[in-house]
């Protein structure tokens, strides 16, 4: 039974203070981790990619404390859901210039989503009209700054999940997942030098699960055309796990396995997603 849903460094509070950097400025990097029976299966994962968004930041993490807060949660929380760990450079005076702050360390717990992997799991796509801008220097790290995001999902019609491209046209990511395409021969993921999240999903997808079938992954730059010429594309994040996709609106349809068969090598992957990490099974 759920005895507090959020606690900030390790009292249960469901609130920041007003000075904070995060709240202020968007000074600080976040996590959304699946829970499964007690347990964040890509908590390693999720763990190296904080640290190096904190140090891109300049945020002095602790990771000793952070892990007491977390277990700390994790024994309030309910074994199954969703929790959302935030990382701010913490309270202090006004001004952009940071000032020796100690962090702020914020969890939260939210409800299980719907089975990740399911036939029925499929995505709709729709191009957004925003574009996203070039930063190399917080490119990749998951910061707390996602008004692209909240521009673009403005764009979306009901049903539809985002596409988003760079100003340059590029293929980047889905509005809250990142996305991988076979070309007929390969895997296809977009680089993420310039904009985008590099998702902890996409990393074990690049690193282990696709190579475990046979197939490696590519990462390189995607037009438009690559993806709409796709025998089959998914998305994917540490949540919700694979969710193949049927459609980019207007633009192009793809096989799925719950419209016919045909996305053998999406299968083949979300199986093997399923066999290493069974949370994310159907």
């Amino acid at each position: 039974m759920v005895t507090t849903s959020s606690f900030v460094d390790g009292k249960p509070q469901a609130s920041l203070c007003l000075s904070d950097r995060g709240l202020n400025y968007g000074h600080g990097v976040f996590e959304t981790m699946r829970l499964c029976a007690g347990q964040l299966p890509l908590w390693t994962y999720h763990c190296q990619r904080l640290g190096a968004g904190a140090q891109k930041l300049g945020i002095a993490l602790d990771l000793p404390r952070l892990e007491t807060y977390l277990q700390q949660a994790l024994e309030a929380f309910p074994a199954d859901g969703m929790v959302k760990l935030l990382l701010t450079a913490g309270v202090g005076p006004r001004g952009y210039r940071q000032q020796g702050q100690s962090p702020s360390y914020v969890l939260q717990y939210f409800p299980p989503v719907l089975p990740a992997t399911t036939a029925l799991a499929v995505v709709r796509l729709q191009l957004c009209e925003y574009a996203l801008p070039h930063n190399a220097q917080l490119a990749g790290i998951k910061h707390l700054n996602r008004l692209d995001q909240v521009l673009a999902a403005a764009q979306l019609d009901t049903g539809f999940d985002g596409l988003m491209l760079d100003v340059e046209g590029n293929v980047i990511e889905a509005l809250s997942s990142n996305i991988f395409l076979f070309d007929g021969q390969s895997w296809l993921t977009p680089e993420l030098t310039l904009c985008g999240v590099a998702g902890v999903m996409r990393r074990l997808l690049c690193e282990d699960i696709i190579p475990a079938t046979g197939q490696q992954v590519a990462i390189k730059s995607i037009d438009l055309a690559s993806l709409i010429n796709a025998t089959e594309v998914f998305v994917c994040n540490s949540v919700r796990g694979i969710q193949p996709v049927s459609e980019l609106a207007g633009r192009a349809h793809w096989l799925t396995e719950s419209s016919q068969p045909g996305a053998v090598e999406t299968k083949k992957v979300i199986d093997q997603l399923a066999q290493a990490y069974p949370c994310f099974a159907a």
